[in-house]
């Protein structure tokens, strides 16, 4: 843009031959409106031109959002420092005195269209870059949202599997107290079988101590004695009536480390009345030095009475000279403790070996047939094992295994 006839001339001929299309405006309104019309990439901007001149043009194109990008090289007769630090002030790229030299125009032309192609990809790559982002921004936000809807989604199901597995839980203690609760019918019966042996043992001593107090003079040390065995008996009595209550409101096992020795002792000599009026005879083989054993004393002090009180039984039709029930102890080769009690009676059939311990179940003819299922069922609730053989001499023996306690049990 430029009002001077001969500087167009001299422009056009230096810009002839590039590859270039030009479009000539001879003052400043003119200019404006071209460049309105269709913005070029590059102007040349005369600073001195009638009406607007360069500086106001250059003004009100980079003013305009949709021409301040177009680069602007000033051609000017002024030579001032001043008019050149005002047009690039004003935003020209460039400027370019007159007359100017053709090789000069056209290394600044080219230069300037170099910087405006670079410029033009550049925000070209800039906003295929926004657009990229954009779509990885949203991308990343579907992505998410479907993370969460999932996490969301496990969430939920974690719950549901932690409420099921509660009630399952639940489900599975109610069956277990309805199951005991349901076996009842069988613990009422073995309630009279397991108190028949202490009352049986107490009518005896009572009626003992009644004949010794009877005799002149009393034999009160004997007396004073059938009195403590009465007294044993009663305590083994109200024993049994705890553990079945124990059974109804769901306890569990008091467990604790147990001297099997120990509790051995104690059931026969709470049973030597009853051994006495059967004529039969205990032996005990017990071995030293025994680890304890993990269990309820109680309950397995009843599982011994069940196993003593049918040798006693066993041994009743043999005369009197061969009735005997010897009751041992080990530690087994495997680990476990070994308890047996093998007597000396008509044995087991091999048919009946683990027929025996079916409830209700008896080769008794006045037999209840819960003793042994009671025993093997408190005997595995303590991760152990009951069964019977037949001795090779005759008669049978009742073996359990029990796991030694684990620790310092003798600390407890």
């Amino acid at each position: 843009m430029d009002d001077d006839p001969g500087s167009l001339k001299l422009l056009s001929e230096a810009l002839a031959g590039q590859p270039l299309s030009l479009a000539v405006a001879i003052d400043g309104e003119m200019a404006l409106r071209q460049i309105r019309r269709e913005a070029p990439d590059l102007v040349l901007l005369d600073a001195m031109m009638p009406g607007l001149d360069g500086f106001e043009v250059c003004r009100r194109l980079k003013a305009d959002p949709a021409t301040r990008d177009v680069p602007i090289l000033f051609t000017t007769v002024l030579a001032d420092t001043a008019s050149r630090v005002r047009a690039l002030e004003l935003g020209a790229v460039d400027y370019l005195s007159k007359p100017f030299v053709r090789e000069e125009l056209l290394a600044r032309v080219r230069t300037q269209l170099a910087v405006r192609v670079a410029a033009t990809a550049l925000a070209a790559k800039n906003d295929e870059l926004a657009r990229a982002r954009a779509s990885l921004e949203l991308e990343v936000a579907r992505r998410t949202e479907q993370l969460r809807a999932a996490n969301e989604r496990l969430e939920r199901e974690l719950e549901l599997n932690r409420a099921a597995e509660l009630r399952v839980q639940k489900a599975q203690d109610e069956l277990a107290h309805l199951n005991r609760v349901s076996a009842m019918s069988e613990l009422a019966a073995s309630i009279a079988h397991e108190l028949n042996q202490p009352l049986a043992a107490i009518l005896s001593n009572a009626q003992a101590a009644q004949r010794l107090l009877s005799h002149a003079p009393p034999d009160i040390a004997e007396a004073r004695a059938a009195l403590g065995d009465i007294v044993a008996d009663g305590r083994r009595a109200g024993l049994v009536i705890q553990r079945m209550r124990a059974m109804l409101r769901k306890s569990e096992l008091s467990v604790a480390a147990q001297e099997l020795n120990e509790l051995v002792r104690e059931v026969v000599r709470l049973m030597a009345s009853a051994a006495l009026l059967a004529g039969t005879t205990v032996r005990l083989e017990l071995a030293p030095g025994l680890p304890p054993v993990r269990g309820d004393g109680i309950q397995l002090q009843q599982v011994l009475v069940n196993l003593l009180s049918n040798a006693l039984d066993a041994v009743a039709r043999r005369a009197p000279d061969a009735r005997l029930v010897v009751v041992r102890t080990l530690l087994a080769d495997e680990g476990p403790v070994e308890l047996s009690v093998a007597d000396s009676g008509d044995g087991v059939p091999p048919a009946d070996l683990e027929r025996i311990f079916a409830p209700f179940f008896t080769t008794k003819a006045h037999g209840l047939g819960v003793g042994l299922a009671i025993s093997r069922s408190i005997v595995e609730a303590h991760g152990g094992r009951l069964w019977a053989e037949s001795s090779p001499g005759g008669g049978a023996t009742f073996r359990c295994a029990l796991p030694a306690w684990e620790g310092d049990a003798r600390a407890r």
